[in-house]
C-alpha cells in the first residue's frame, strides 16, 4: 500500500484538484490509469436534471474528506447518463441511445436500469463489481468507499463492514 506521501505526489503529477474536490477524469482515462495503478474506478452516474444528483453533488462529493479520500483511493469518472456525445472507453465508442434517453455505456453499466444517480465500481479489468443507485448520506458514502478502497469487499460481507468500520462523519 502506498504510503500518503506518495499519493500526494501521484495526485500532483496528474493535475490534483484542490482541497476537497474530487479530480474527476473520462472514463477512458480512469480506465487505462486504472491498469497500472491498480485502483477501482469509480464512477458516478447522473443526469444534469436530476435533484438528487444535486445533492449527492452538494452534500457528498463536496464533502472534503470524501472528496480527498475518493480522489487519493479511486480512479473517479463522473458519467452524464445522458451524454449525446459518443463516449470512447476501451477501444470502443458508446453512442447515445435517443429511444432510452441515454448513453449506451451507462445504459450497459446500469444493466438497464436507469435510476439516478448511481455509483459504479469497477475492477481494473473492468469487471464491475457494484452498481447502486439513489442518494446517500455521505457517512454512507464514507464507509461505501473504505469498504472498496481496501478491498475488504473481497474479503468480508457488507453488513460485516458497516459493524466494523466506524465513519467519522
Amino acid at each position: 500500500m502506498a504510503s500518503p506521501i506518495l499519493k500526494l505526489f501521484r495526485l500532483f503529477l496528474i493535475g490534483a484538484p484542490l482541497f476537497g474536490q474530487i479530480y474527476w477524469q473520462s472514463i477512458n482515462d480512469a480506465f487505462q490509469r486504472a491498469r497500472f495503478q491498480e485502483r477501482l474506478l469509480l464512477i458516478y452516474i447522473h443526469t444534469p436534471w436530476c435533484s438528487p444528483c444535486v445533492m449527492m453533488d452538494q452534500n457528498v462529493w463536496s464533502h472534503p474528506l470524501i472528496a480527498n479520500y475518493a480522489t487519493a483511493n479511486f480512479h473517479c469518472v463522473r458519467l452524464n447518463a445522458e451524454d449525446r456525445d459518443s463516449i470512447p472507453f476501451n477501444g470502443t465508442h458508446f453512442p447515445y441511445l435517443p429511444e432510452l434517453h441515454a448513453n449506451q455505456l451507462a445504459y450497459l453499466l446500469l444493466e438497464g436500469n436507469m435510476q439516478y444517480p448511481a455509483i459504479v465500481m469497477m475492477e481494473p479489468s473492468g469487471e464491475v463489481v457494484l452498481a447502486l443507485r439513489g442518494y446517500y448520506k455521505p457517512a454512507f458514502i464514507d464507509t461505501l468507499l473504505h469498504y472498496f478502497a481496501t478491498r475488504s469487499y473481497q474479503r468480508m460481507r457488507w453488513e460485516d463492514y458497516q459493524k466494523e468500520y466506524q465513519s467519522q462523519l
